[in-house]
């Protein structure tokens, strides 16, 4: 969610919690991330959403945001199973805010691609979620720096070559947030609603994402492939990727994509895609 002023979200929290292990399967752990200003707060478990009764107050209660992340999780695979750990949304510090991650889908192969960051970001559990979000992160940092400032469409050039090259490996629909925008990628399934409340002093503003629609408003599906910017409740940025095939594409074009950004790793990274075929 995205609004351009601090908005109660209970309600739609109420309809995700349901599909955490009662009307859906994703039973393996919720979390939510709420912003204030630049600071992330978390709360999460690694157990059935529709069982929680954190998660119930946390629905029921008034806490507002201008920014926030919400995950239900299917492990996948089981064996990386319940645990903090491995419990969506994922933070890291970068350049004085918190970053948070989460990630639907999954990238088969890229743990047994052995290819890990190599700086400051480093994954805590086993999920190819959150070792994703750290070589984002990397791409970020290499490709911006520490400058204090830049725009949401300098982020996604940072950010692009990375994106391209996971998303050969599987399912990569994703939302990221520094607290000032969320950064959506819509790589096969992620739906958005726009809304309007007119109030006595202003309008309030709201951007809705969610892998299926929560309710029966008129949500719309994103492209396929396209990565979005929303800041205070609007779309800011819209930036169209190609949309790669189900296998690798061409080696030079892997190359081409890793080479904007000297490729994970320092260059290790092309080199072990190149290897083999996802898994």
């Amino acid at each position: 969610m995205s609004a351009n002023r601090p908005a109660e979200v209970g309600h739609y929290l109420s309809r995700l919690m349901a599909r955490g292990g009662a009307t859906g399967p994703h039973a393996d752990g919720w979390g939510v991330a709420y912003y204030e200003d630049r600071a992330v707060r978390i709360f999460k478990e690694p157990a059935p959403a529709a069982e929680s009764r954190l998660l119930a107050m946390l629905a029921e209660d008034s806490l507002k945001s201008t920014a926030l992340i919400a995950h239900i999780r299917r492990a996948n695979p089981s064996i990386f199973g319940r645990a903090m750990k491995n419990t969506h949304p994922f933070e890291r510090e970068w350049n004085g805010r918190s970053w948070s991650f989460a990630h639907n889908g999954k990238l088969s192969g890229l743990h047994q691609k052995n290819v890990r960051p190599d700086g400051r970001f480093l994954p805590i559990g086993e999920t190819d979620s959150e070792l994703a979000f750290c070589h984002m992160l990397e791409a970020v940092a290499r490709g911006i720096g520490r400058n204090g400032r830049y725009s949401p469409a300098v982020l996604v050039d940072a950010i692009r070559p990375v994106v391209d090259e996971l998303a050969t490996l599987g399912e990569f629909n994703f939302v990221l947030s520094d607290g000032a925008c969320l950064y959506v990628h819509a790589h096969t399934n992620l739906h958005v609603l726009q809304r309007t409340l007119s109030t006595a002093d202003e309008d309030l503003k709201m951007i809705l994402l969610s892998t299926a629609p929560l309710t029966a408003e008129p949500w719309q599906a994103l492209a396929p492939g396209s990565i979005h910017a929303y800041s205070q409740g609007e779309d800011v940025l819209q930036a169209c990727l190609a949309t790669l095939p189900a296998g690798y594409g061409p080696a030079a074009q892997r190359r081409a994509h890793a080479d904007v950004t000297g490729g994970f790793c320092r260059g290790s990274w092309t080199a072990a895609l190149a290897s083999e075929a996802p898994a």
